[in-house]
């Protein structure tokens, strides 16, 4: 028996065979019932009919706990709206140069898959091409809210392609139950918090610390040495980087470079092995090891993937600035990550949303609390109120103040590059400091010279 038999005969006979091959309606039939089977297997297809009204908003970053903590209130917050699906790029499996890769790659194939990207601050000349152009969607007042220090980074070419998720600088960390020991521990620790001289602290070696090395830093060939570096350098008032060009070979840079080397080999209070660390490296080392002092960034270091042994003496560590020469103020490197917005993204307006939602004080301060994440916004660093919640905040303002920062150049990651690898030969004893810079000042001429014809 025909299951559709009174449908069917409800049309006149006449009309139905005349106007109607019976193969069509068979076919139609066929048809109804294969959709009604799909519907029935796959469950997941009406969860998308009826969420296709909600727009997904793909954000990619090294997703921690503070991350999903923030995720979760806005996704509640604009349900039914707006959902921000987090895309996790571990620093665990990333470093810092493979997730520029990563995302480069995802940017060139015009993939409008993932729509906010964070990124390194010095990467935003080089991805400024795939980035969608946000002056239009900020006013003046909410751009006035941010430091400085942040939303300088975020512009290119006159033009404002990011806006800063958080904010970093290089600061010295030190052991508190070791300096405790001492017996003028009050001495030394006023002249820390008040910006120690580099002699002063080597002088530190003759101490009874219980250890033979005192300092350690990013001595790898990556960008984390370039920090480490320029922070050297600027305390000699130098700078790789002058009137548009580069100049990393003169007496300024070779000294501050070779001081990072006579850590090492002359003074004799770092290790050899900083010449393969990076951040967490650093960090366990001198923490494994208890070395009493150590370079490092306040919102990475709850992050840096330590082992379980070294992370319950976190709570012995104090942040102070890094040390300057005697003529000088301590220097910092300015870091911290951006968001851009993808030119391919498609849905502009809802991204948007999320990243001033990040940008409030309410979720600023969440991201503080949970992820030791610097906030952006200058009223946590002027506002007493903020300030006696939040005394650790006040420390940072001066470090912020004259912070460094990496010159806003499209060959700068190139040359970056060349330099680190160049200045990790040094460190290694494989070159020394002049015959490291000069060679690095000659590949950097070539980089620069390509770049012009190019332009040309």
């Amino acid at each position: 028996m025909n299951p559709f038999r009174n449908i069917y005969d409800s049309v006149p006979q006449s009309t139905a065979r005349s106007n109607i091959p019976n193969w069509l309606i068979y076919f139609l039939i066929l048809i109804a019932i294969i959709t009604s089977v799909i519907f029935y297997l796959f469950p997941f297809q009406n969860s998308f009919l009826t969420d296709e009204k909600v727009a997904k908003v793909y954000f990619a970053d090294n997703i921690t706990k503070a991350h999903i903590e923030l995720i979760d209130i806005f996704n509640e917050k604009y349900k039914g709206k707006i959902e921000v699906i987090p895309v996790d790029i571990p620093t665990v499996k990333f470093t810092t140069n493979k997730r520029k890769e990563l995302i480069t790659r995802t940017l060139r194939s015009r993939n409008s898959r993932i729509d906010i990207f964070a990124i390194d601050q010095i990467w935003i000349p080089r991805f400024a091409k795939w980035a969608e152009p946000l002056e239009n969607y900020f006013s003046e007042n909410e751009l006035e809210k941010l430091l400085p220090q942040a939303i300088e980074t975020c512009i290119y070419n006159d033009s404002l392609f990011a806006v800063p998720f958080f904010i970093d600088v290089g600061v010295m960390y030190y052991r508190k139950d070791l300096i405790e020991k001492l017996n003028d521990a009050e001495e030394i620790e006023n002249k820390l918090k008040k910006g120690i001289t580099w002699e002063e602290l080597i002088k530190l070696k003759d101490k009874n610390l219980p250890k033979n090395y005192l300092y350690v830093f990013q001595g790898d060939a990556y960008e984390g040495l370039i920090c480490n570096y320029i922070e050297i350098l600027g305390a000699n008032e130098g700078n790789i980087y002058s009137n548009g060009k580069f100049n990393v070979y003169n007496p300024s840079t070779v000294a501050s470079a070779q001081k990072l080397v006579d850590f090492i080999y002359k003074y004799k209070i770092s290790p050899k092995e900083v010449a393969g660390f990076d951040e967490s490296g650093a960090y366990e080392y001198a923490l494994e090891n208890d070395v009493p002092f150590f370079r490092g960034w306040p919102t990475t270091i709850k992050y840096s993937n330590l082992v379980s042994k070294t992370t319950n003496k976190l709570n012995l560590l104090e942040a102070v600035p890094l040390p300057k020469n005697l003529s000088s103020h301590s220097t910092s490197a300015i870091g911290g990550w951006n968001f851009i917005l993808s030119r391919f993204s498609s849905v502009k307006e809802e991204a948007v949303t999320f990243i001033k939602f990040v940008l409030s004080r309410k979720i600023q301060e969440l991201n503080y609390k949970s992820g030791s994440y610097l906030p952006i916004l200058k009223i946590f660093y002027t506002d007493k109120n903020i300030i006696n919640e939040y005394p650790r905040l006040g420390n940072f303002n001066n470090i912020i103040t004259n912070g460094l920062h990496r010159p806003s150049d499209y060959n700068y990651t190139k040359i970056s590059d060349v330099l680190s690898t160049y200045l990790n030969k040094a460190l290694k004893k494989e070159l020394s400091v002049d015959e490291a810079l000069k060679s690095a000042q000659a590949q950097i001429n070539i980089i620069i010279n390509l770049s012009f014809e190019n332009e040309q």
